[in-house]
């Protein structure tokens, strides 16, 4: 049976190739309909670095595209005139790639650098104009609202939706193995399996990478993340993750030593309701628990509890 992780990314790959499938099909279409194309792989390069399913901001990157386009023809239009061959291919992109970059348009260095190359190294490039660059820059744009209006019909993405998502699904693991665990050690149930330290280090990693997006975006999605109060959130999960795997381990460890299998005190710390700050206290619970292991477990079980409370507090005042 596949794995949870291993269908999601087959689905993504199932949605990504019949997004540029669609997309590659009508911007074919539109070049046979209206027989003004000349070259159909501009659009068409276009639309393949357009829908990529890990630009999380078309927008800004059909818009730097459009603008590399325009730089790299007109950069390589003026090039031309003094210098030909290869060596009016690096003057031109020793000439465009710091303007991009002077610019802000990083976005659109790649076609930059592609449309100086196929330029210059079309036939006979010495009858480069200003009709064919700008009659090739139209062809690009094409193919950039093609790739722009199926990502926004054909499974658009909700960065923020996502985001709930990865928080709900790391807040419901920890809770499961916390009661798990807990259950365990009052001898009420059998230990959980061990812990995967991957799924919980991709889905932060996933978190943090939509929070730095968002941040991108500009001053209105910045005030919605600091409305829901995703920095804490994080910050939080950053602090906790540690905690958790180190809690984790040591009363994994408490398991495989049969003598302090079962440990009622730190059993109902886990889960007591209602939470409170309280140290915990293993002293006397059983001889078999030595100083160092007793004071590690009191240590790293305190602190792991009070971060909880303060996400489960952070949870309460975000929830509407």
């Amino acid at each position: 049976m596949a794995s949870p992780a291993l269908t999601s990314v087959n689905r993504n790959l199932l949605r990504q190739s019949i997004r540029l499938g669609v997309s590659i099909l009508i911007t074919c279409a539109i070049a046979q309909h209206f027989q003004r194309i000349t070259y159909l792989w501009y659009p068409l390069l276009a639309v393949n670095l357009i829908v990529d399913d890990q630009d999380e901001n078309s927008l800004r990157a059909a818009r730097g595209r459009i603008l590399g386009t325009l730089t790299g023809g007109l950069v390589t239009f003026l090039v031309h005139t003094i210098v030909t061959g290869w060596a009016g291919i690096l003057v031109s992109l020793l000439i465009s790639i710091p303007l991009l970059r002077r610019f802000g348009w990083t976005s659109g260095i790649s076609t930059a650098v592609t449309v100086t190359v196929m330029f210059l190294g079309i036939h006979e490039y010495a009858s480069l104009s200003w009709d064919y660059v700008f009659n090739r820059s139209i062809d690009t744009l094409v193919g950039i609202v093609v790739a722009l209006v199926m990502g926004r019909l054909l499974w658009p993405k909700n960065r923020l939706a996502r985001m709930q998502e990865l928080d709900e699904q790391l807040t419901s693991l920890l809770q499961k193995r916390i009661k798990a665990h807990s259950h365990a050690l009052q001898g009420k149930g059998s230990p959980p399996p061990g812990i995967q330290p991957a799924v919980i280090t991709k889905q932060l990693l996933e978190l943090q990478r939509l929070v730095n997006v968002e941040m991108s975006l500009g001053p209105r999605h910045v005030q919605r993340l600091n409305r829901d109060r995703w920095h804490q959130c994080l910050s939080l999960w950053r602090s906790q993750q540690m905690r958790w795997l180190l809690v984790e381990r040591l009363i994994e460890r408490l398991h495989r030593n049969k003598r302090v299998e079962y440990l009622p005190a730190l059993g109902r710390y886990l889960t007591e309701n209602p939470a409170t700050r309280t140290r915990l206290d293993l002293s006397g619970c059983v001889s078999e628990l030595s100083l160092p292991q007793r004071i590690a477990l009191e240590e790293q079980v305190t602190r792991f509890r009070r971060v909880l409370i303060c996400q489960q507090r952070l949870n309460a005042e975000r929830s509407p």
